[in-house]
């Protein structure tokens, strides 16, 4: 009795292309996707990015995509399915293993994709102003990502 066809974590610095991967290869009427960059936009659509509200966009981030992963595993599953993504930086193993975790919990196939990409070119093609050195800083978090062997990770190389 699940309405989630999927879960994908994605993980990958500014600019690696995880939301133009996404946007190409998820049909959008099929997914929702949970981002904290969400809580960032304003009523009229603009990007607004406040460092001091980090930890509150990632809060709600999470909490909104376990009501909606509680809400589709309990409902009938006579109509359609839908992929839940949650598109956030995630890089670091501590990020991702809620959102894993709950996805297993509540028995949803699940599967990490993990955006490799140069730092440089991530960089000039970020569209949030992260600075060169965070992003670099974060490539580095992401080429030593210790992932558990038993999650299901697929590496995605230079999407553009």
């Amino acid at each position: 009795m699940s309405r989630i066809s999927e879960v994908i974590v994605v993980s990958g610095i500014p600019g690696a292309g995880k939301s133009s991967w996404i946007r190409k290869n998820t049909n959008p009427f099929l997914t929702e996707v949970f981002s904290a960059d969400n809580y960032f936009i304003d009523k009229f659509g603009v990007y607004c990015f406040d460092s001091s509200k980090l930890a509150s966009a990632h809060s709600l981030c999470l909490r909104t995509y376990t009501e909606r992963l509680i809400h589709l595993a309990e409902a009938p599953s006579g109509t359609c399915s839908l992929t839940l993504v949650v598109d956030n930086t995630n890089t670091s193993s501590w990020e991702i293993a809620p959102y894993y975790s709950l996805a297993v919990a509540y028995e949803a196939p699940v599967r990490i994709l993990l955006f490799q990409a140069d730092p440089a070119k991530a960089h000039r093609r970020n569209i949030h102003g992260v600075e060169k050195d965070k992003v670099e800083k974060m490539a580095e978090r992401v080429s030593n990502l210790k992932l558990p062997s038993f999650w299901n990770v697929q590496i995605i190389n230079e999407w553009d």
